[in-house]
Parts: C-alpha cells; structure tokens; sequence
C-alpha cells in the first residue's frame, strides 16, 4: 500500500514530462505533412542561403533549428511563428540585429551564437518570457539597456567576444540573478 502514492507520483510525473517533450521533425521528413501537426523542425545542415517560404505555413511551431545554414538575415516573415518558444540561429552568417525575433514573443531559448551579429534590437528587451540569450562568438560589445526588464532570464553566454571589465561588471551587477558566461576581461580601451 505504501508503494502505491509513489507510483502515482511517477505516473503524474512522466506524464507531465512527456506534454514538455515535442517531437523534433528533419526537415526533409515533413514535407507532406499536415503544417498543423508539427511543433518542432530541425533544419540544419541544409545550407540554406534563404528560408524556404513553405517553413512559414508551421504557424505553430515551438521549436525551430536553423543552425549550420548559410542564412545572411532572419527575414520578417519569420514573425509568423507567434508560439516559438526555442529559436536555434547558431552559426549562420547573419549580420544584422535580428529585427524579427521581436514578434516572437515566448521565445524562451535564444540562440545566435558564431555569427557576425554586431547588435542585438532593443525590442529584445520586451521578450519577457527569455530565459538563455546565446550571442557567444558574435562582435557584440554592447547590449540594450532594455535587457534589464528580462526578469526571467537566466543565462547570457557572450564568450568568444573581446570585452572589457567595466562591461562585465556593469551587467553582472545589473543583474545578478542572471549567470553571465564571459572570456578573461580583454585589457582593451572602453
């Protein structure tokens, strides 16, 4: 009888792990499929150059990973992806501050990383549910002051950027409850 509510327990438990879990589709497998149906894509690895415009019918998508393409721009039609929860950009040659993450409003995981990306918009500040902001390996050497309304971040991984301490001081005393990852302080004019 004792084992009885610790079973329950697990039951809940795997069955609420089970709804967090989307199933993640190649892109190359749904391409007959119902655009309706699919919550999560991997598209890396296709050297895109541009985003396909039939990625834009999976209106409902949760989970999106276009890394390893060869994208120069997120296009704003990307802004159709109200639901995203996990945008993976990571090592693409985007150059330009991603505009149109900024009608993404639950992102939770940004990730830009190895890219050429020199600033990020402001606008980014207003994505309250962000909690991961990648931009390792970017030029980046200065945020929006707006990032310090983000009261569910958790993490920002700015490694790979030569900063300098004033910079990485100032945010980690902004915000403390966020884990910031930086390189040793470059010795380099701020």
């Amino acid at each position: 009888m004792k084992l009885l509510p610790a079973l329950i327990f697990l039951c809940i438990t795997n069955f609420s792990f089970s709804q967090d879990t989307l199933k993640i589709y190649r892109w190359e497998a749904i391409q007959k499929a119902n655009p309706d149906t699919i919550l999560a894509i991997d598209a890396s690895k296709l050297k895109w150059e541009q985003i396909p415009e039939k990625l834009y019918a999976f209106k409902n998508l949760k989970y999106l990973n276009i890394s390893k393409n060869k994208l120069k721009e997120l296009p704003l039609e990307m802004g159709v992806f109200k639901s995203l929860k996990t945008l993976d950009a990571t090592k693409n040659d985007l150059d330009g501050a991603p505009i149109v993450i900024c009608q993404m409003p639950k992102l939770q995981r940004l990730h830009l990383a190895r890219n050429r990306i020199s600033s990020l918009p402001a606008c980014t500040g207003y994505l309250a549910d962000l909690k991961v902001l990648d931009i390792w390996d970017n030029p980046i050497n200065v945020l929006p002051e707006e990032i310090l309304g983000l009261k569910k971040l958790e993490a920002v991984d700015m490694r790979g950027i030569l900063l300098g301490p004033r910079f990485q001081q100032k945010w980690e005393e902004s915000m403390p409850q966020v884990k910031w990852y930086f390189d040793a302080p470059c010795r380099c004019v701020e």
